[in-house]
């Protein structure tokens, strides 16, 4: 076996593909396979997955620079492009976006099902010409995985990714959440092995990769010695490393790649996936807003808008793009992908936005039918005047663990007053509780009477505040002993989103003394500040507690990054120290 090894690999190495002045562009169709709707990822996610490939397969990743300078003389770029598929195989314009609901609530590891319409997956698209990435819900714990050149059905061939870890918004969580598994798994699809070669001081057979000894996991600090070495290569994209650790490829690894897509993925090469199809006419538009209604009662944060589409040309509609907007927010955008003849229909639900106030006027567009400009706009776009009531949606999830009969918790605001409460729970149950709460700050509190939380020991617990809209957790924990208290503040925004505030810091400019508006943050809660100069190095970072006041007097007359954590929410302000 080992002599039948060496010989496929003394011919990838004789191939020898590589041309420093070109480049490849592969058509990648992505399957979205879901079972709940925080599944059914957004457009945009894909897309920021779809930056990340291109980025850290050309080396314009914005990490890039941190690779140590010991490895510099061999990192390199990959000189391979992504796009989205513009047509089909059958010719037809698509999105290069495929969404499956399936019955199946999670796909185990190398579960052949995923790839197959009648087992609950979706069929793939012709393996030798696009790249097929299904994103669904695998069970175990596990990551993704890939199929090597040559090693399995051309059925499966292709990559499957966990919607958790995929992209880098939406429902990606750290510490896989900057697009790099699915880096580090095309790498498998392209024939690259683990860079510690899946044994002690293994062969990953890429003559420049240091040999080490095993996986690394977390962040490391160069040198990170093993096997002899002078430092294990960690932020390669082939190691186990978070995300935000891992950022380069070695000139052995892209030569191996290239040839090995000569030897086995030759067909990519020659593939039209990524040249659109032109139709004759294209004409189409929105003829209705269904959802919101004028008057939306309940909680109505998040908002799902639902739209009703129309082709008005001769020509079948394949796709289309809709673009909408409620009030100042910026512009969403979801793609469609379908079969429309002249005069036909199709009800549209568009991915939710979250939205503040009570009065509110959404904007929808239809855009770019079968990827060309639209020869009538008259009919393109539809407003309209809606109102809701002041709330957010958000969910509190429990999952008791052998003894539920000693767990009991409570939901109230950050003044003391209770929401609601709950005990009585039953053993080993997941229990999901949805309130309206207003934009302010709040507190969980779970107790278990005997002391001993509810994980790990009897059973594996845990508790979390989750917000409706993409499914963002906002607080989560597990290990507790009597009593734990879980302070979150509930926005309309994103969790991380960056608030720019004029009123927040005063006075600005200053001489070096600021004062902070308290009363934009809960007073038993610490703030944490970083300061940053322009060129983003870290001045200092400190627990403000107790105070308004921030003294700056020791820095240089300049422009300074201010940015204040309270509870996973990050305000960001620009602050000026002028001493003249």
């Amino acid at each position: 076996m080992e002599q039948e090894r060496e010989k496929i690999e003394e011919k990838i190495k004789q191939t020898n593909q590589f041309n420093s002045k070109s480049s490849m562009t592969i058509p990648v169709v992505f399957h979205v396979l879901y079972n709940t709707s925080a599944q059914n990822i957004s457009d945009a996610q894909i897309m920021s997955q779809l930056d990340v490939l291109n980025e850290d397969f050309n080396r314009i990743n914005s990490d890039a620079f941190t690779t140590p300078t010991d490895f510099a003389a061999i990192v390199a770029s990959m000189q391979i492009n992504f796009c989205l598929a513009k047509r089909t195989p059958n010719g037809t314009p698509t999105t290069g976006i495929i969404r499956q609901q399936t019955n199946t609530s999670s796909f185990a590891l190398y579960d052949t099902s995923v790839h197959y319409n009648i087992l609950g997956g979706s069929n793939a698209w012709d393996t030798r010409k696009y790249l097929n990435i299904w994103i669904s819900n695998i069970s175990g714990g596990i990551l993704g995985w890939a199929q090597f050149p040559a090693a399995g059905n051309i059925n499966t061939d292709g990559v499957v990714i966990d919607y958790r870890h995929f992209g880098t918004i939406g429902t990606a969580i750290s510490p896989y959440d900057l697009g790099r598994t699915l880096t580090h798994e095309i790498g498998h699809y392209f024939n690259l092995f683990h860079i510690w070669g899946d044994n002690n001081c293994g062969n990953d057979w890429v003559n420049d990769t240091p040999i080490q000894e095993e996986a690394n996991f977390g962040c490391k600090t160069h040198p990170h010695i093993s096997c002899s070495n002078s430092g294990d290569m960690f932020m390669n994209f082939m190691d186990y490393t978070n995300d935000a650790c891992m950022n380069s490829f070695t000139i052995g690894q892209r030569n191996r790649v290239w040839n090995s897509i000569s030897m086995y993925r030759s067909d990519l090469l020659t593939s039209d996936g990524c040249i659109p199809v032109i139709p004759s006419t294209s004409d189409a538009g929105i003829i209705e807003i269904v959802n919101p209604i004028s008057n939306m009662s309940g909680c109505s944060n998040p908002i799902y808008p639902k739209v009703i589409i129309k082709n008005y040309s001769a020509d079948n509609l394949y796709t289309s793009v809709v673009k909408y907007s409620v009030n100042s927010s910026s512009d969403h955008y979801q793609y469609w992908s379908g079969d429309l003849s002249q005069n036909e229909t199709d009800t549209l639900l568009l991915s939710g936005i979250a939205i503040g106030g009570t009065s509110h006027i959404i904007n929808v567009e239809l855009i770019q039918p079968n990827n060309q400009a639209d020869i009538n706009i008259s009919n393109n776009s539809e407003s309209k005047l809606f109102s809701t009531e002041i709330g957010t949606s958000v969910n509190v999830n429990i999952i008791t663990d052998n003894y539920a009969n000693e767990t009991s918790w409570i939901l109230m605001e950050n003044n003391g007053i209770i929401i609601d409460s709950g005990d009585s729970l039953e053993n080993n149950t997941e229990y999901n509780f949805n309130y309206c709460l207003e934009d302010r700050c709040y507190k969980f509190v779970i107790n278990d009477s005997q002391g001993d939380g509810i994980c790990c020991n009897y059973g594996n617990g845990n508790y979390s505040i989750i917000k409706e809209l993409n499914n963002q957790v906002i607080v989560t924990a597990n290990q507790f002993t009597f009593s734990d208290t879980l302070y979150f503040c509930n926005t309309a925004l994103s969790i991380s989103e960056t608030i720019i505030n004029n009123n927040l810091i005063y006075p600005n400019p200053s001489v070096g003394i600021f004062f902070i508006n308290n009363s934009y943050f809960s007073n038993d809660i610490p703030i944490f500040a970083k300061l940053f100069d322009l060129s983003s190095k870290q001045l200092f970072s400190e627990e403000i507690k107790n105070t308004s006041t921030l003294n700056l007097t020791n820095l240089e007359s300049g422009m300074y990054i201010l940015k204040l954590e309270q509870n996973n929410i990050i305000t960001t302000y620009k602050v000026l120290i002028d001493k003249q």
